[in-house]
């Protein structure tokens, strides 16, 4: 997976982290990884088509979610109170949305759909772009782990001649 279609996603990340939270968001590593992924305590999956194909999907453990809920509404929340798994979902949503706006400033213009929610932690996916990255940020309220799975739509390309 190339690295321009990963970078989009960073200074989002971060920028929603400090806006929403009050709280830096560092980027601790990033790897590549195989198309089969393990579900944090929940996680939360976003599509995106167009110029580019493919998923991110977004993994939060059940301290950070609850710490998120409580920064976000000031209240506790438990982590699978479907107000807490709307509130997940939104933060993706305002990250892929932003990053989603530079990939098209890039030439990639593409669409995201609603977010999904997975909590079942452990529950193995297959994606079906098999070059992935993962992202993993870390700040005071733990680890976000960011996993992008993005290729080139070579159809859009065919359609269009």
């Amino acid at each position: 997976m190339k690295q321009e279609y990963v970078n989009p996603f960073l200074t989002p990340a971060q920028m929603v982290w400090q806006k929403e939270f009050n709280c830096p968001l560092k980027i601790k590593n990033a790897e590549a990884v195989s198309h089969q992924y393990t579900t944090d305590d929940v996680t939360a999956i976003i599509g995106i088509s167009g110029k580019l194909e493919g998923n991110v999907l977004y993994g939060f453990s059940e301290p950070l979610v609850k710490d998120i809920i409580k920064r976000m509404v000031g209240e506790d929340f438990e982590a699978r109170d479907p107000m807490a798994l709307s509130a997940l979902g939104e933060i993706a949503n305002v990250i892929t949305g932003n990053a989603a706006t530079q990939l098209a400033a890039s030439g990639y213009p593409c669409d995201i759909s609603p977010p999904v929610i997975l909590e079942p932690v452990g529950a193995t996916l297959t994606v079906g772009v098999p070059k992935q990255i993962q992202v993993t940020f870390e700040s005071e309220m733990g680890l976000l782990r960011v996993r992008m799975g993005l290729s080139e739509n070579t159809r859009e390309e065919k359609d269009a001649a």
